[in-house]
């Protein structure tokens, strides 16, 4: 059986998030589905996150085995012409048996876009707000994330696990023209972390939030007093280091 990468590019509005779920429409289930219809197999398709409802991707990278030879290039082709447009398979390459999207990453990079002032174009990329906020508050709010800490307080709680303690590699705000792009890498999230610490950040940014309070509610993991999640349709998942 021969294993493949593939990187996946989608629009997550239509989308009921990456994992398969009963009755409802998700990435991981078309992709299958799209593989299916072309090999005849019905295969185990892994994913390097697990994006929720109405995130996006432009570097998800998720991996599979097959037991019928196939010509990447053609194949790339093929599963492009059978999932839907709010799909695309950016690239396919066999890899060793034993690569393993998820547990073999070193860091994923997630960006989220705010848009001061309304947007109909992006709509369903962004977070469209009324007010002006201070990056550079912002930006030193993200210096209290940098290296290993616990991020219980970012997290959805039911999700939490055992060990919640993350290492933030690099975190930024940047103006480009009427949007601010938050930039994150770390070795592993939270489930919810990135928009309940971007809903925070904007709280600091309206000047709502103290850096100094920001920074106990980080050592105290306390959930109630984070700042409101921030919308999914702001996130993308951009690219998995390897």
């Amino acid at each position: 059986m021969a294993h493949y990468r593939i990187v996946i590019e989608y629009d997550g509005t239509a989308f009921s998030g990456w994992q398969i779920q009963p009755g409802l429409r998700t990435i991981q289930n078309e992709i299958i589905t799209g593989i299916c219809k072309i090999s005849g197999e019905t295969v185990n398709l892994s994913g390097a996150g697990r994006t929720d409802a109405g995130v996006h991707a432009f570097g998800q990278v998720a991996d599979f085995g097959l037991k019928k030879d196939i010509k990447p290039l053609a194949f790339l082709l093929s599963l492009n012409a059978v999932t839907p447009e709010d799909i695309a398979i950016r690239s396919i390459q066999e890899v060793e048996p034993e690569f393993d999207s998820r547990r073999d990453a070193l860091s994923r990079i997630y960006t989220y876009r705010i848009h001061q002032g309304p947007t109909a174009l992006n709509r369903n990329l962004v977070w469209a707000i009324n007010y002006e906020l201070d990056t550079d508050l912002m930006n030193k709010a993200c210096d209290e994330i940098a290296g290993e800490h616990d991020f219980a307080a970012f997290s959805i709680q039911k999700s939490l696990k055992t060990n919640n303690t993350c290492n933030v590699i690099g975190s930024s705000w940047r103006r480009i023209g009427a949007e601010l792009l938050f930039t994150i890498e770390a070795n592993r999230f939270l489930h919810g972390m990135v928009r309940t610490l971007v809903g925070s950040f904007v709280e600091i940014g309206k000047n709502k939030m103290p850096i100094e309070e920001f920074r106990r509610i980080i050592a105290d993991g306390d959930y109630a007093a984070a700042g409101t999640k921030a919308p999914a349709r702001g996130l993308c998942l951009v690219k998995v280091i390897y």
